[in-house]
C-alpha cells in the first residue's frame, strides 16, 4: 500500500476521505494492513493516541471512531470552544 500520510494542516475528515479513495483501489487489501496503514499515516495527535490506546484492529472500527470524532468536532465547532489537539478557547 502506498504510504498515505495525513499532511500538516489536513483535518481528519480530509485524511479519511483521501485514505478511503486510495484503499478501495487495492484489490484484496487485508483489513489489518489497512488499519495499520491508517494509524501510521495519522499525525501524532490526540485521536491517534486514542485509537492506539483502544487497541483497534479493524479498519471498520477505526473509521467508525473517526466518524464519531469528526461529528463531535463539527458539533462543538460552533460553541465557545473548538477542538484541535485539546480544548482551547477561541482566540488563545
Amino acid at each position: 500500500m502506498a504510504k498515505i500520510r495525513q499532511e500538516k494542516g489536513e483535518d481528519l475528515k480530509q485524511y479519511v476521505m483521501r485514505f478511503n479513495r486510495e484503499a478501495v483501489l487495492i484489490l484484496d487489501l487485508q483489513d489489518g494492513v489497512a488499519c495499520t496503514a491508517f494509524l501510521n499515516g495519522l499525525l501524532p495527535r490526540r485521536f491517534k493516541c486514542f485509537l492506539v490506546e483502544s487497541k483497534v484492529t479493524t479498519l471498520a472500527d477505526v473509521l467508525r471512531r473517526a466518524r464519531d470524532f469528526i461529528q463531535a468536532i463539527e458539533i462543538c465547532d460552533g460553541d465557545d470552544f473548538f477542538w484541535q489537539d485539546t480544548w482551547k478557547r477561541v482566540g488563545e
